[in-house]
């Protein structure tokens, strides 16, 4: 990594007046190669600890699983896109409760998109794009406590440490005011507004990953073709890192969807990253190139950078390493399906025989988990960061 001085200045508009979308007095920029040969997720000193769950499947099954947040003793998993629920386990796997409110009533919603956890009150919070309401709930999920109306239709929407910030996910609504960025108070006013929604983009989502991460109460927010991470404040947006991909970054004539969609050779290039997160020790970016997900790992202390390939967990255990569902400061998240769990159970497929060369792992997989129905929830793997 290095600093450089501040580059640019970008001015957009806010609600009756001019901010700014600037760097700060200085810009860390961190310098990832994706052409090399990736290095093994375990082996680059970024993973301290691994636990795996079984998720209780008696009371409730889900699909497919678009978010996870872990608070306290709580564990939250939302699916938008298939039983269009929640689910929340405690710590240990167990089954706590489970929101299924689809419909048009006034304790229900339309079009469920995000779910977040605010601190100040204590509360799950489950959010509706097409009804512009959050539903708030008592930490366990099993009380609702309030039905809030918002004033846009946010797919994505963060606590702040003095507000609220919401993502249009290129839903442009209003077109006198196409921004995709909007600031809100404590009690959830419109305040400030930032990023313009470009026509090309006009309702065009992105589905997995997050735009939002925090870390040490700073919000960031992340968007396509741009490598830069941008802090959200209420009434400006900082730079404060920026990534330099070299050659796999988009070519600098490319710069809307519609002529993303009719290039040939996008796994030439990086998109966008599906996740980025910061820990104490390390900037962490997820990303899809060459048709395989790796992520970019800097570490701030040595500031060494690697590529890391998503290799199975082999050390206490033996399972594949999962499909990323979330990040936070501490943890990867993320999920391996049943029946998956259940061939390393077995010790073998008609391919392979996991126990001759993993005994010790397998036995104790059987151990912690004395049975496995393939068709039961997918396990959840947390993979602790140093």
């Amino acid at each position: 990594m290095k600093k450089i001085k501040s580059l640019y200045i970008i001015t957009v508009l806010l609600l009756g007046c001019t901010a700014q979308i600037k760097t700060g007095d200085e810009t860390l920029t961190v310098h990832l190669d994706f052409t090399r040969q990736p290095e093994n997720i375990h082996e680059i000193g970024l993973i301290d600890q691994v636990q795996i769950l079984s998720l209780d499947c008696k009371e409730a099954i889900f699909g497919e699983v678009n978010k996870i947040i872990r608070y306290e003793d709580h564990i939250y998993l939302m699916d938008k896109s298939q039983t269009r629920s929640v689910v929340v386990y405690d710590t240990s796997g167990h089954f706590v409760s489970l929101i299924s409110k689809r419909g048009k009533g006034p304790e229900e919603y339309i079009q469920l998109t995000d779910i977040f956890i605010d601190p100040d009150d204590n509360t799950l919070n489950v959010v509706s794009r097409i009804d512009k309401k959050i539903l708030k709930y008592d930490i366990t999920g099993n009380r609702l406590l309030e039905v809030k109306k918002i004033s846009k239709p946010f797919t994505r929407f963060s606590k702040m440490k003095d507000g609220y910030v919401g993502y249009m996910g290129n839903y442009g609504e209003d077109r006198k005011m196409p921004y995709n960025i909007w600031t809100m108070s404590p009690d959830m006013k419109l305040e400030n507004h930032f990023f313009d929604i470009a026509e090309t983009w006009e309702s065009i989502t992105l589905g997995d990953g997050s735009v939002f991460s925090t870390y040490n109460a700073n919000t960031n927010f992340i968007t396509p073709m741009d490598y830069n991470i941008y802090h959200i404040e209420k009434d400006q947006v900082t730079v404060p890192y920026t990534f330099d991909l070299g050659k796999t970054g988009w070519p600098t004539e490319y710069k809307d969807y519609e002529q993303v969609s009719k290039m040939g050779n996008e796994n030439r290039y990086i998109l966008r990253f599906y996740n980025f997160q910061e820990t104490p020790n390390h900037f962490i970016v997820h990303v899809l190139y060459g048709g395989q997900y790796l992520l970019g790992v800097y570490n701030k202390q040595s500031s060494v950078s690697h590529i890391a390939r998503l290799e199975p967990y082999m050390d206490k255990y033996f399972f594949s390493f999962g499909q990323i569902i979330g990040f936070d400061e501490y943890a990867i998240y993320t999920l391996v399906d049943a029946s998956e769990i259940k061939k390393m159970w077995n010790g073998r497929d008609q391919y392979n025989d996991f126990e001759s060369e993993y005994p010790e792992q397998i036995k104790r997989l059987r151990e912690k988990f004395p049975q496995v129905h393939e068709d039961g929830n997918p396990f959840l793997v947390m993979y602790h960061i140093n």
